[in-house]
């Protein structure tokens, strides 16, 4: 079952010299926003990046400026390969594959295989996503919170606050590091599963962009 928004995250007026409807944030700002941080939540396999990207794509149609990273599989078969995609260019990198056995891979993320310079890449992603609207972190897990490794710019992203709103994959067992790394309690939290994923990004976004919802 899933738990959507209770109620709207504040609008926060932008500070661009624009009008609000020419766009999201851009360089010239003044100062950043006041950002909310809500927290995507679910078992391995529930949807979480599938919606995601979703809520990544109809953001950027409606004229969000959208950040970060997102993850998705390469092909439905098990164990495949997944990529990483910046969600601002485009650009993917091969992000890794899972192994049958554990033995050789990192204890914190046992039976995966990375590529480091991924890591590095991703970071550098993620040093220069934002000042933006919507900042998409997919995901923060075990070798952040607990090895201070990994995507360790998402954190310092996240803690810094320049964007509107982020919208943060954690599993449901790491919600309290996650909580304490950030410093304060996220601004909601919302679960997903099977039967919600397909019906949630509208959801997430009238909640997190109530302005903007046609």
């Amino acid at each position: 079952m899933a738990r959507p928004f209770a109620a709207p995250v504040p609008t926060v007026p932008t500070t661009r010299s624009e009008s609000p409807d020419s766009g999201g944030w851009g360089a010239a700002h003044a100062q950043p926003p006041k950002a909310s941080i809500c927290v995507l939540t679910g078992e391995r396999g529930a949807g979480k990046s599938v919606l995601c990207k979703r809520v990544a794509d109809e953001a950027g149609r409606r004229g969000l400026s959208v950040a970060g990273l997102v993850t998705e599989r390469l092909d439905d078969a098990p164990g495949s390969p997944r990529r990483v995609i910046d969600l601002a260019s485009g650009e993917s990198r091969l992000f890794g594959s899972q192994r049958a056995a554990a033995a050789g891979t990192d204890p914190l993320t046992p039976g995966w295989d990375y590529d480091q310079g991924m890591f590095d890449w991703a970071n550098q992603v993620l040093s220069r996503s934002t000042p933006c609207d919507l900042l998409i972190v997919d995901e923060v897990g075990p070798l952040e919170l607990k090895g201070s490794r990994g995507w360790v710019k998402a954190l310092e992203a996240l803690c810094a606050g320049d964007f509107r709103v982020a919208l943060v994959v954690c599993r449901p067992a790491l919600l309290p590091e996650l909580t304490e790394r950030l410093g304060s309690e996220p601004t909601q939290f919302t679960e997903v599963d099977l039967d919600t994923r397909e019906s949630l990004a509208a959801t997430l976004l009238q909640a997190m962009f109530p302005a903007r919802s046609r």
